[in-house]
């Protein structure tokens, strides 16, 4: 059993612990002094009065406990300036409950990029890599399970196939862009899309959401990518079909009616809909494309088709 080593230790912050209603005024009353530790397998707070720790009061979140760190909430009141409060989401009693850190910028990343690197290194994972390459799917090839880690910018993906070591190392700092695509199941996938010997590939990863939510803290701690949060459009099966197809060939209007089935004053209505959504737009005389957030959307439906 490895040693449990002290990472951060003695830092004074403002804390309040398992918060129930996060947009109630009054937590802004409840935050208390206290002292916050950090080691390789748990978080401490003990509450600090008249400059004294209080042992008896001491907050303890063994890892195991810990569901989420920095999960987007809407607060009581907006953050200006250079103090940050940290949402650490965990169990207590067998529910879901938060607790708010409040503390500088500076020390909030700290926080948060070693928890993540401890709650995620050595996870199991399933994962294709190249899942796509120059643009294209590789719809052929089948995930393989291997395990995780993260190490300063880098992503490190280690597998055995066949009986041979694979790994792949993705440097988070030169990364394009990532998806993150959250599920409330079992599983929740991230894309990460990078450039490898000259081609723009994508690696696709699917873990349970908790992995997958603390890589996206992480990778917004050390890549110069800044991710908005984007509502999801619900296609029918039709709309799926249409857009499946324009992503993986050159399609014409006649072809399109003949695939769905459909006349073309409902093929009309149809791309219609897609252009409101912002998943197609025009680019020409009676021509269509995908936008960006139409091919995000149309690979997320694919990467769950595979699984």
């Amino acid at each position: 059993m490895a040693e449990e080593k002290i990472l951060i230790s003695e830092l004074f912050l403002q804390f309040t612990y398992d918060v129930s209603d996060l947009k109630d005024k009054k937590n802004e009353k409840k935050l208390s002094p206290g002292f916050f530790n950090l080691t390789t397998k748990q978080i401490s707070i003990t509450p600090e009065i008249n400059n004294k720790a209080i042992e008896d009061k001491k907050v303890v979140l063994p890892f195991s406990e810990i569901l989420d760190v920095d999960r987007k909430i809407d607060l009581w009141r907006k953050l200006v300036g250079t103090t940050t409060i940290l949402p650490i989401h965990h169990k207590k009693d067998g529910n879901e409950t938060v607790t708010l850190l409040s503390t500088t910028n500076e020390n909030a990343k700290k926080i948060k990029k070693f928890l993540s690197i401890l709650l995620t290194n050595g996870k199991e994972v399933d994962y294709v890599c190249p899942f796509s390459e120059g643009g294209k799917i590789h719809l052929d090839k089948k995930p393989i399970t291997g395990t995780v880690h993260l190490k300063k910018t880098n992503l490190i993906l280690t597998a055995e196939w066949l009986g041979k070591k694979q790994q792949e190392t993705i440097d988070l700092g030169n990364i394009d862009d990532y998806d993150v695509g959250m599920d409330k199941g079992e599983l929740s996938s991230i894309t990460i899309k990078y450039q490898k010997d000259g081609v723009l590939i994508s690696t696709l990863i699917n873990a349970d959401p908790r992995s997958i939510s603390l890589l996206d803290t992480y990778f917004k701690l050390v890549s110069n990518i800044q991710k908005e949060d984007e509502k999801s459009i619900e296609l029918d099966e039709q709309q799926f079909m249409l857009l499946q197809m324009m992503y993986t060939s050159d399609i014409d209007a006649e072809m399109a009616t003949e695939m769905l089935g459909i006349n073309i004053e409902e093929l009309q209505k149809m791309v219609n809909e897609l252009v409101a959504f912002d998943v197609l737009r025009i680019s020409g005389d009676e021509e269509y494309e995908l936008t960006e957030k139409g091919t995000k959307q149309i690979v997320e439906q694919m990467k769950k088709m595979m699984g």
